[in-house]
């Protein structure tokens, strides 16, 4: 599963549904990936106190990540064009779309795109 960046967001702002699926899904050996435009929007995140980053480091080294490349930005592009989607959001569905992975994520805009499976937490 490819998580967004609010799923990030909202385990480290102490949500009790996300902070109780992640380390169910971690047990079950789930692939849980994030794109690397998910990390820096995490990391910019202007709720995020100076002395959280490296929590926030710490946590996000958890996943595996994903470096937005060529291929991934060929995806975006088109999520952008038929969707028209934001590109931080067009990056991160093309990175479950590039993988055929679920996206997880609490941001309903996602569900217009047909090609990406998504589960809202």
């Amino acid at each position: 599963m490819v998580l967004d960046s609010n799923i990030c967001i909202t385990y480290l702002n102490g949500d009790d549904t996300v902070i109780g699926a992640l380390p169910q899904w971690k047990e079950q050996n789930t692939a849980l990936l994030v794109s690397s435009i998910a990390i820096t929007e995490v990391l910019s995140y202007p709720a995020l106190a100076s002395d959280e980053i490296a929590d926030a480091k710490s946590f996000l080294s958890g996943f595996i990540s994903i470096p937005f490349d060529d291929a991934l930005a060929e995806v975006a592009a088109l999520v952008r064009r038929m969707y028209r989607v934001e590109l931080p959001d067009a990056a991160i569905a093309a990175t479950a779309l590039n993988r055929n992975l679920p996206l997880v994520t609490r941001d309903r805009q996602f569900k217009k795109i047909k090609e990406l499976a998504v589960i809202d937490l």
